[in-house]
């Protein structure tokens, strides 16, 4: 077993799992279903905002709010060594999110399922706070993933790299402009409107970009973080396909 199917497999478990945060979501959810399948594990993925058609148009998913037909759907191929994908519809360029009753109905109905479940959207940036009404986690979710992306420590606070940028200045008190440490990035980890509102489950913070900051910054970040009440900090580098994890810190 290679280091990276070992460190991979730690996050491959049944239940529902919830991706939140800003830089790197859709990389996540498409390593836990390559890895997923090479353990064994069961996966359907699936969203409660909305994501770009493209990205999940390889999982031939099948579009529909009942239930039942998901169900036969998802099993259908699972029989056949793929993974399972469902979603409300497609609107425009981009699948219609589930309401979080059909997630968890699916995980009633399979419990040996693993189900990834994208619950936030950032546009893309590197960054996020949520507003008041997401992320949007479903009840029976046994573990929340938060996404930041290291590359922002001693980058600029904007529009360009910061989604709800509004609401990252009130959380780390700092003007337009200005340059992240990792006090402020940590002081967002850890606020209770930060990235992690709303979790449910243990919370796993997930560092992207890990390869691109001096690690002793990375290290100070870290030493604000690990006496919270997350379970463990994972730093990886690359993108997409790409993307390795390089180190995994136990918490607690």
């Amino acid at each position: 077993m290679t280091s990276q199917t070992s460190y991979w497999n730690r996050l491959i478990q049944p239940g529902i799992v919830a991706l939140v945060g800003a830089g790197g979501k859709t990389t996540v959810l498409s390593k836990l279903v390559e890895y997923g399948r090479l353990k064994g594990q069961p996966i359907v993925v699936t969203t409660t905002t909305r994501l770009y058609e493209s990205q999940v148009a390889h999982y031939e998913p099948i579009y529909t709010r009942n239930i039942n037909e998901a169900d036969e759907y998802c099993t259908d191929r699972l029989l056949h060594g793929y993974c399972g994908a469902w979603f409300a519809g497609i609107t425009g360029t981009k699948v219609d999110s589930l309401d979080c009753d059909l997630i968890d109905g699916l995980s009633k109905l399979h419990p040996n399922w693993q189900i990834v479940v994208e619950a936030d959207g950032a546009k893309e940036k590197w960054l996020k706070a949520p507003k008041m009404t997401e992320p949007v986690i479903p009840s029976l979710t046994k573990t929340t993933i938060g996404l930041v992306n290291l590359q922002m420590l001693g980058a600029p606070l904007d529009d360009e790299h910061v989604h709800n940028i509004e609401l990252v200045q009130d959380i780390v008190k700092r003007d337009m402009g200005a340059i992240v440490t990792p006090r402020m990035l940590a002081d967002l980890v850890l606020h209770r409107q930060g990235l992690f509102q709303y979790s449910k489950g243990k919370k796993i913070l997930f560092c992207t970009g890990y390869e691109t900051v001096q690690h002793r910054i990375i290290d100070d970040f870290i030493d604000h973080i690990v006496d919270s009440d997350i379970s463990a900090i994972i730093l990886a580098d690359g993108y997409k396909a790409s993307c390795e994890i390089r180190r995994i810190i136990q918490c607690r």
